[in-house]
């Protein structure tokens, strides 16, 4: 085999190499992006206190937003 025809069979070699290595990051990506999607949906855990209900400072603020958004549709005209 001469020098061009070893070298043109070491370029095929890693050629082939790099494209099987980028359809592997393509799979990764694929992944991640699909992990981070289904995270995104999941319910986010309430803050529990030591006692495991829901802490007060969490159901205030629930309370208020729930409350404030009462008085903002009464007060609407409509």
């Amino acid at each position: 085999m001469s020098s061009l025809q070893r070298r043109i069979a070491a370029i095929t070699d890693t050629t082939a190499h790099l494209i099987t290595q980028l359809r592997e990051l393509d799979q990764l990506r694929e992944q991640v992006r699909k992990a981070l999607l289904s995270a995104r949906k999941l319910p986010q855990p309430k803050p529990r206190n030591e006692n495991g209900g829901i802490s007060r400072s969490h159901w205030k603020r629930s309370h208020w937003k729930s409350t404030d958004r009462e008085a903002h549709r009464q007060a609407a005209p409509g």
